[in-house]
């Protein structure tokens, strides 16, 4: 049997031989913490190799675990994996839905430009009066600047959205997040009222102005926040 502590074993070797762009482990390991093979996703650069070769070199770092366990990689370059979201291959898709990020090339500095994205286009829709989407995106904002910095920290990536319970998680790496608990039930909220068939993105209905400004200064604190903590620890 594999585990997902196995994954990460092999993500570092392929990593250490490759210096790929990111890897993904998905299938069984994926989506239970362990099973009987390890299927990964490997994505290079497109001028490293051609992928064949890259697929050989990667099986020959890889020698030392076939003794232990299976392991399938599929190696794809980045422009032939953009081609595959494209067309909406079904195998992707699979990808996307179950499976879980190993290793993201320059991941604390991807992580904290998508959550200024998100503050912007947070903003933007709040000046248009489209406060239920001005909302979401400042959640979207917080969240991602909060994993950000535990990335930073040595975190594994994991698919949580609830705030509280990143802020739980930070305060377990010593970051300090200075936000009420006030403030996180509010940001939670938004995240669970996200779809049409609730009320509105709040409790009480649908988001005011005064929620999209509140929403918008909650975010905008949390990421200038994280990203001082993270240019002080690690540098972006």
């Amino acid at each position: 049997m594999v585990s997902l502590s196995d994954a990460k074993d092999v993500s570092n070797a392929i990593i250490n031989t490759l210096h790929p762009i990111s890897i993904v482990v998905f299938g069984s390991v994926a989506r239970k913490g362990i099973g009987e093979d390890l299927d990964l996703l490997v994505v290079i650069e497109d001028d490293t190799k051609i992928p064949n070769e890259a697929y050989l070199t990667v099986n020959r770092c890889l020698k030392p675990f076939f003794k232990k366990f299976a392991v399938d990689p599929f190696v794809i370059s980045q422009s032939i994996l953009n081609e595959y979201h494209r067309k909406g291959s079904p195998f992707l898709r699979l990808i996307l839905k179950e499976g879980r990020s190993l290793y993201m090339k320059d991941a604390v500095k991807e992580w904290l430009k998508q959550a200024k994205d998100e503050l912007d286009m947070a903003l933007y829709l709040l000046r248009g009066g489209y406060y239920k989407g001005s909302c979401y995106h400042a959640q979207q904002s917080m969240e991602k600047s909060i994993k950000a910095c535990l990335l930073a920290k040595g975190w594994g990536l994991e698919k949580i959205h609830n705030v509280e319970r990143l802020l739980s998680i930070a305060g377990d790496f010593g970051i300090s997040v200075n936000i009420s608990e006030d403030d996180v039930v509010f940001i939670d909220s938004i995240y669970r009222g996200r779809y049409p068939a609730d009320v509105g993105l709040l409790p009480l209905g649908e988001p005011s102005d005064l929620d999209a400004q509140r929403a918008l200064s909650i975010a905008d604190n949390t990421y200038n926040s994280i990203q001082t903590t993270i240019q002080s620890t690690k540098g972006v």
